[in-house]
């Protein structure tokens, strides 16, 4: 989970993909992870597929 935050803070944009491939974990649990820092990121292309997230 710190490593996502981390990535979060360093790339503008995170998708799940990017987030699978840098954690090293399935899209799945990418998914997971940022549904748990739905608080703290901002979903921005109001898709359900295919979506980014941005820090607020």
């Amino acid at each position: 989970m710190s490593q996502l935050v981390e990535l979060c803070l360093v790339s503008p944009v995170v998708t799940v993909p990017l987030a699978a491939k840098e954690l090293r974990v399935s899209q799945q649990a990418a998914t997971t992870m940022i549904d748990e820092l739905s608080s703290s990121l901002r979903e921005l292309t109001g898709r359900g597929r295919c979506r980014a997230w941005a820090v607020i």
